[in-house]
């Protein structure tokens, strides 16, 4: 028969907040370790639930005791190396609790049974006459004791005034719902759940909260809340589960002070489907409370009214959104539809208009539909969406954008965009694509503030810091640029566009051998298709031939959003009537990228020709006789 396994020697030292097994240090995380520490000081006792509630969360505050419990245990057990079928340490009673059966020394701080401490001897030890002496004596040790305390904490108080109470937290994160269900395909109900909170505690203009695609990169980590702060720069954090069987769903949040690791607030809620908004918004109401944030009275009304919605509408928009986050145009396809059903199941459901016009115009973005096609369809949602609800700032986003791109309406487009911003400051979308129209309009200070707000808010989004570079470009601030796009691409090798954008760099810089490389790059991601950033690069190098050749082969297949950039490799090529000729059917055809025609650097040929100025005045700048 085989030796019986040893217990390492457990130890915990109380002034370091660590664990450690036969000198080594465990990582523990705060729940379990505060766990851990009230077993090892009721060593042999049983624990209840009810204790490791009150200890962990306190007595009035609500959480999954079964989840939250179970998940603490098994981390404890883990650190261990204990297991709970032949425990050597940690013992489960069944229906009542736990009970720590091993040896752990507790150091740092006085242990409830240190063997140090003098034997206690039992009442009926003590002589009759004896008593009274003591009662005596214990009653003036107590009355000094506290006399004592009392001069001490008036003495301090004088001397330093109050303790100070806490900052009130300005910054949180949402971080992934958990999807309960053990069902992947239900990983987009947890998702937009995460998105609806998110947006929700947006709306409190006092709080940064930072965006989901930044945050789900967090799904799974075993990080500790302090550390997930510090690489967010937030000073709480929001985390939780959703558990949805059938049209009922399970919501479970918990509020987490970052700066001190110490839990708030927790709560579940049992809902339908139809009702879950208003238990988002509650949620979103109960943690400005807890975080001490001031709301204004329309930021209460904003979050206390919310109607609800039909269920397969919204599924049918959780959908959309999920499908529309990726950003791939055969997925944005896929998105339509789902819009277009959540709509007619529930017409008076904004945000479904809302998430109808920005696949619109992201699929005149990306050149699937024509921007004749898509923007006047993308306009008539985003004024649908308004009219259902005037407050939403996705809303006046998706509005603003085909003002911009569309219509070249630039006032009514930054009017847009400012409302938004005052709707949902933390909205980071809005930032970026304000940050575009500024940049645009050769606001270029403001457009680069603009685009770092949306960095503050979206972190870690290679998507955001790539347009940083984009329009540091326009700005002719080319070695930021570079260094922008470099980090970009460090953290995301297959960003397509941050490649292309720093090959526009070096071609500036006159770099042509890095953006040479970085073409070879670009081809193979577009599976060797000509291009126009490709045709210029040779117009610039003197490979004129080539470059003719390619932008002929463009113009052939040219689609509505070419024709800009095919007007600055003409221009390069020196064959100015050829480019206007390629400006004039970006006109007519609302070219995408022509609203970047007073600050892209491929016009700087065309700049002295008088035809640049008219058409400058066309599009809404200046005047055309200048």
């Amino acid at each position: 028969m085989p030796a019986p396994i040893q217990a390492a020697k457990a130890r915990i030292d109380l002034s370091r907040y660590e664990l450690s097994l036969d000198g080594q240090r465990v990582k523990l995380e705060r729940q379990p370790m505060e766990l851990l520490i009230l077993f090892a000081q009721r060593q042999g006792e049983l624990v209840t639930r009810d204790e490791i509630v009150d200890r962990l969360w306190g007595k009035d505050v609500f959480v999954d005791v079964e989840r939250s419990i179970n998940a603490a245990v098994r981390k404890i057990r883990t650190a261990l190396q204990d297991d709970s079928g032949n425990p050597r340490y940690l013992e489960t009673v069944v229906g009542k609790g736990y009970r720590f059966i091993g040896s752990i020394e507790l150091i740092g701080a006085p242990a409830a049974n240190s063997s140090s401490s003098p034997p206690v001897q039992p009442a009926s030890a003590i002589p009759a006459r004896q008593h009274w002496k003591l009662g005596r004596l214990a009653l003036l040790i107590v009355l000094a004791v506290v006399l004592a305390t009392g001069i001490w904490r008036f003495a301090k108080s004088r001397a330093v005034g109050p303790a100070p109470e806490a900052a009130p937290i300005r910054s949180i994160a949402v971080l992934p719902l958990q999807n309960l269900s053990g069902d992947p395909s239900q990983d987009y109900f947890a998702d937009g759940m995460t998105e609806e909170l998110t947006t929700d505690l947006g709306k409190i203009s006092s709080l940064t909260v930072i965006s989901r695609t930044s945050a789900q990169n967090y799904r799974g980590s075993h990080k500790s809340a302090p550390q997930i702060a510090h690489e967010l720069n937030v000073q709480a954090i929001i985390e939780g589960s959703v558990l949805r069987s059938g049209n009922k769903v399970r919501i479970t949040t918990q509020l987490i002070d970052a700066r001190h690791d110490k839990h708030l607030w927790a709560e579940s809620y049992d809902r339908e489907i139809g009702d879950v908004l208003a238990v988002q918004n509650t949620v979103a109401l109960e943690i400005a409370r807890q975080v001490r944030i001031h709301l204004t009275a329309l930021e209460q009304q904003r979050l206390q009214q919310h109607p609800p919605v039909n269920a397969e509408a919204y599924d049918a928009y959780l959908r959309g959104r999920y499908a529309q986050t990726t950003q791939s145009p055969d997925r944005l396809k896929e998105a339509l539809p789902l819009f277009q059903q959540a709509i007619s199941l529930d017409p008076a459901y904004a945000p479904a208009y809302a998430g109808l016009a920005d696949t619109y115009s992201l699929l005149a973005n990306y050149n699937v539909l024509s921007p004749d096609e898509a923007f006047p369809q993308a306009i008539a949602a985003a004024r649908k969406a308004l009219q259902l609800d005037p407050s939403s700032a996705e809303a006046h986003t998706a509005l603003a954008y085909p003002e911009h791109h569309y219509f070249r309406n630039w006032r009514a487009a930054e009017d847009g965009y400012k409302t938004a911003i005052a709707l949902n400051a933390s909205y980071p979308t809005v930032h970026l694509r304000y940050a575009e129209l500024l940049s645009s309009m050769g606001r270029h200070d403001e457009a680069i503030a603009e685009m770092h707000r949306a960095l503050e808010l979206d972190p870690l989004s290679a998507a955001y810091s790539s347009n940083l570079g984009r329009f540091l470009y326009h700005a002719r601030r080319y070695d930021e640029a570079i260094d922008v796009l470099r980090r970009t691409l460090a953290r995301d090798p297959d960003r397509v566009w941050a490649r292309v954008f720093l090959a526009m760099c070096y071609e500036e810089k006159g770099m042509f051998e890095e953006e040479r490389q970085e073409f070879q790059r670009i081809q193979a991601a577009f599976h060797g298709q000509p291009g126009t950033a490709l045709a210029h690069f040779y117009a610039r190098t003197g490979q004129s031939s080539k470059a003719m050749r390619m932008a002929e082969q463009v113009k052939d297949a040219a689609n509505d959003s070419d024709w800009f950039f095919l007007a600055g490799t003409y221009a390069a090529l020196g064959d100015k009537d050829e480019a206007f000729t390629c400006l004039n059917q970006a006109y007519e055809r609302h070219d995408f990228f022509l609203v970047f025609l007073k600050v892209h650097p491929y016009m700087d040929p065309l700049r002295s020709d008088p035809r640049y100025a008219q058409l400058l005045w066309r599009i809404g700048f200046g005047d055309p006789d200048s």
